[in-house]
């Protein structure tokens, strides 16, 4: 069979494929699909599928100069498929969550903030985006390494973040998950877990001026 080494190049998340090229140079590009895992040539400018690459070729996945999938459309003996980001994020926390059974997930937590004194503001729908983790105090942001995982060769490490919500005073832990070789407080990934403390409400914090009060993501 024929084999094609291939390196990551990105993801389409919009059409819903990976887009790959080729180690030796000139590069040409291939797109595997995310839901079906099939293999296309791709157009070098727009990254479109082409033609569907034949069942005899198989596709090395290079990664930090080892080969870390063996994929293609074709049955072949020794096939470890290549894992798409998403699959690994939506892995990753489920896999957490089964390690932490008692984490919440979003609409837990969302249904504990909108309960909370101060907080029933945040029940407009047509006030607030979606994602109502906001009008946090960055102040007093804590961020503790609780886990690893890797992907693509790639090492993550998982976050327990801990934050304080205004004005209802709730400080509640988001377990996150970013590359290991970025800073702390860098942008991270939310696995939408969540966990806090019954007791931990406190008063409505004091002196709120000059809080940065931009939506967290």
């Amino acid at each position: 069979m024929k084999k094609i080494q291939v390196t990551y190049f990105f993801e389409d998340s919009d059409f819903c494929k990976d887009v790959f090229k080729s180690v030796d140079i000139p590069h040409y590009y291939y797109n595997r699909d995310t839901a079906s895992g099939v293999w296309y040539t791709s157009t070098p400018d727009y990254y479109a599928n082409d033609r569907r690459i034949r069942r005899d070729v198989i596709i090395e996945v290079v990664a930090g100069g080892r080969v870390i999938a063996l994929d293609g459309n074709g049955d072949f003996e020794g096939k470890r498929p290549f894992v798409p980001f998403n699959e690994f994020e939506k892995s990753l926390a489920n896999s957490f969550a089964r390690q932490q059974p008692k984490l919440r997930s979003y609409e837990e937590m969302k249904a504990k903030l909108l309960s909370l004194p101060g907080g029933e503001a945040y029940a407009d729908p047509h006030r607030y985006w979606e994602n109502w983790v906001f009008n946090l105090d960055f102040r007093h942001v804590t961020e503790q390494i609780v886990g690893a995982a890797s992907w693509m060769g790639v090492e993550f490490h998982i976050l327990a973040i801990q934050y304080t919500h205004i004005p209802t005073g709730f400080v509640f832990t988001n377990y996150r998950f970013r590359p290991a070789s970025l800073l702390s407080g860098s942008d991270s990934r939310d696995l939408l877990l969540y966990d806090w403390q019954a007791e931990d409400l406190s008063a409505v914090l004091p002196d709120q001026s000059g809080i940065n009060k931009n939506k967290e993501e």
